[in-house]
């Protein structure tokens, strides 16, 4: 019988955005009891991870936190791992961004807590092989990854003990193989449970083991505080290890390394945790890798397959969601924008440039960059917060250093296709003439709110899983609570609801050749038939120039309608000084071409979606109002058709906007709210993401005839 060394590691986090509640909920239900409790019991150590928007807050709100974390790394119970300070995807962002993050996470804990830290906690453990290099630069010692990440290596998790060393370009890094059987134990399990298994390690002779997780399973997690605290689940445990201390010994990473030699040399492939790896891959590949599983573990398989069974890798995330691909290049753009600016003499030492950093660091936080059973990118004020710092700090190396009036031309999705940027000081408009010309963002400068990211209603594994139309109910096992990975239950704002799934993106300003016997029930179901491919064809570049009153983007589009050939030609204005832009479509028709109602003598409608967000469908304050008109239903979640109308506004009294569109001539105008079926730790729920508005006209055009129609948008702030 040998000793067992029992490292502990704890990861808190909470993501830049998140609202001001949870961040006391999991302050009084999680982090304090926890830490309290560890203070009790002084002989248990520990590794403990806090993110940067955790010590933000703590700083603003509960300082004696941040003391008595304090007090604890100065006693030697405590060991602070440092990490990004945002938590961002390290692989993910710029190596001058990742070492910066870090640097300013390690020198936030050296001056704030009297910590001088070593091991780093990595995001989501997204590992690749060329990290040691970046993490080595910024004196990082060890950091902490899965033991699937060793399984995908071909090392059985069984013979996981201790630490390896890896290394890449000779830059070495030591690695801590985090235990699946104990995290899965941990705290869901009886403690006694956990104190056997440890047991049975002890029959190895000296074994160390690491345990390392989120903290907020240890309270904030459904189900947790009462099993944890008020059943006294974590007094059991830590009296346990004290009561077996003479053969578990609790231990930090950096002192177990100080007295113990590394169990071998490793090479770890690029992965993250197993069911990041599964939610990375497109859907139906999730569908059908669970049910091989199914069958592997049917014929009792499973155990011996796990090696082989890799999901797929996070970078994913960028093609399964266009969306989310569309804010990260955004980032980098800005971080290129910064750099530019930071290799003039002088540049990064003033105060604009800090602010403006910070600024960017604080939109790579990790969590809205992906979607797994629940939260992330579906969580649309997390989506707003990232678009709001990358908005402020765009201002800031803007209003410093750049002309007023910009056009870019550039592939900012790296999709292979140019995309046009247009920068006044009051918007921003992105274009993207080979889907439809659309625009793919449209930012609002000086309130720092992009009113545009609403996401396509996609599939997701979850759905084929959960029958929506009745309730789903989770059996634990007794003498155990369920972990958020076996949630299942429906809320209410599920029942009834349908699965709706989208085209294409909700990108605005998406022109649709519709019959007009196209309902609105029809479109909003995405069933309605599509006249040509004006809706996502791409759009030929006629003009891009910019000018002392504004900046002008003509495209155009041809396309042929049974006999009848369609041009579209559509004209974005962007004004100089104010945050009005205008499109005005122009239609023309070829010569001896027939009149345009379709084959089924049906006129035709032209029809121009926008999708817009004010973050809330049923707050009182951001609502429709429309040209005085008493339309019951002003809500951002209401639906419904309105003839004859030239203005409509959304507005918004919390974040003080007005959205004005102006159409000429008045047209018809369809609004449906945007909601996703998705899940959250309390089961799956409808989301409002934003609303969709059609703006319909009738298109009659005689032989050799032209149209015009024109939208403006202005936006207002207080």
């Amino acid at each position: 019988m040998g000793q067992v060394f029992l490292l502990l590691g704890i990861h808190n986090h909470q993501p830049v955005g998140n609202f001001e509640h949870v961040f006391r909920e999991a302050h009084d239900r999680c982090y304090r009891p926890f830490l309290d409790l560890l203070r009790e019991h002084k002989a248990i150590r520990a590794a403990m991870h806090y993110s940067g928007p955790l010590f933000d807050w703590m700083e603003g709100n509960e300082p004696s936190f941040i003391g008595r974390l304090k007090e604890m790394v100065k006693d030697g119970q405590v060991e602070l791992l440092t990490g990004g300070y945002y938590e961002p995807i390290l692989a993910s962002i710029p190596a001058r961004d990742g070492i910066g993050q870090i640097g300013m996470m390690t020198q936030y804990l050296r001056n704030r807590l009297g910590a001088d830290p070593k091991g780093l906690w990595l995001a989501e453990r997204v590992w690749e092989p060329s990290l040691p290099g970046l993490l080595n630069s910024c004196g990082i010692g060890y950091s902490l990854l899965d033991d699937t990440h060793f399984q995908y290596a071909g090392v059985k998790p069984e013979t996981l003990r201790g630490y390896y060393l890896t290394e890449h370009e000779g830059k070495v890094l030591a690695i801590f193989p985090i235990s699946k059987r104990l995290r899965y134990l941990i705290p869901f399990r009886q403690p006694e449970e956990t104190i056997e298994y440890l047991g049975q390690l002890r029959k190895e002779g000296p074994v160390a083991i690491t345990y390392a997780d989120d903290g907020e399973k240890f309270g904030l997690w459904p189900g947790t505080y009462r099993w944890v605290y008020d059943m006294g689940w974590i007094k059991r445990f830590f009296a346990l290890l004290e009561e077996n201390s003479g053969w578990i010994t609790t231990i930090t990473p950096g002192e177990y390394m100080a007295k113990s030699p590394p169990s071998g040399r490793i090479y770890l492939p690029t992965a993250s945790y197993e069911e990041m790896m599964e939610w990375a891959l497109p859907t139906e590949t999730i569908l059908a890798r669970e049910a091989l599983i199914a069958k592997l573990e049917a014929l009792g398989l499973k155990g011996a397959a796990e090696g082989f069974l890799r999901g797929g890798l996070w970078n994913y995330f960028l093609v399964k969601y266009p969306e989310i691909n569309l804010m990260h290049k955004k980032a980098l753009y800005i971080s290129e924008k910064l750099s530019l600016k930071e290799k003039k003499p002088g540049i990064s030492m003033t105060k604009w440039f800090e602010e403006a950093r910070r600024e960017l660091y604080k939109a790579q936080g990790n969590d809205v960059y992906w979607h797994g059973l629940f939260g992330g990118y579906y969580l649309n004020y997390l989506r707003h917060a990232v678009h709001e710092h990358l908005i402020k700090a765009e201002r800031l190396i803007d209003a410093k250093t750049d002309p007023r009036i910009r056009l870019t031309e550039t592939d900012l999705d790296r999709d292979g296709y140019q995309e046009f940027i247009a920068e006044t000081p009051c918007l921003n408009l992105y274009l993207k003439p080979d889907d439809g010309a659309t625009v793919i963002e449209i930012d609002y400068r000086p309130k720092a709110l992009c009113l545009t990211h609403v996401p396509m209603r996609r599939p997701e594994a979850y759905h084929k899983k959960i029958k929506i139309d009745q309730p789903a109910a989770s059996s634990p096992s007794p003498g155990s609570i369920p972990s958020i990975h076996e949630l299942t239950s429906l809320k209410p704002s599920v029942v009834g609801k349908r699965l709706i799934y989208d085209r294409c993106p909700r990108w605005s300003f998406r022109d649709h050749l519709l019959t007009q016997d196209i309902t609105l029930d029809q479109f909003e179901a995405s069933i309605h038939a599509e006249l040509g491919g004006f809706s996502h064809n791409p759009y030929e570049k006629m003009e891009a120039r910019t000018g002392t009153d504004g900046i002008v983007l003509a495209f155009q589009h041809t396309d042929m309608i049974g006999d009848l050939s369609l041009t579209a030609k559509k004209v974005y204005t962007v004004s100089a000084s104010d945050a009005v832009f205008t499109v005005q479509y122009a239609f023309s028709n070829g010569p001896e071409q027939v009149q345009s109602p379709d084959q089924n003598g049906h006129g035709l409608l032209w029809g121009v979606e926008l999708n817009l967000t004010l973050l809330a469908g049923s707050d009182p304050k951001r609502y429709y109002s429309f040209s005085g008109r008493d339309v019951e239903g002003k809500l951002l979640n209401s639906r419904g058709v309105l003839e004859d109308l030239t203005e409509a506004h959304l507005i918004d009294e919390w974040q003080g906007v007005d959205i004005c569109l102006e159409f000429r001539p008045a047209a018809r105008l369809w609004r449906f709210p945007i909601e996703m079926i998705s899940q959250s730790e309390e089961g799956l729920e409808s989301n409002y993401q934003g609303s969709c508005l059609v703006i319909l006209w009738p298109l009659t055009l005689p032989l050799n005839g032209k149209q015009e129609r024109l939208i403006t948008m202005k936006i207002s702030g207080q």
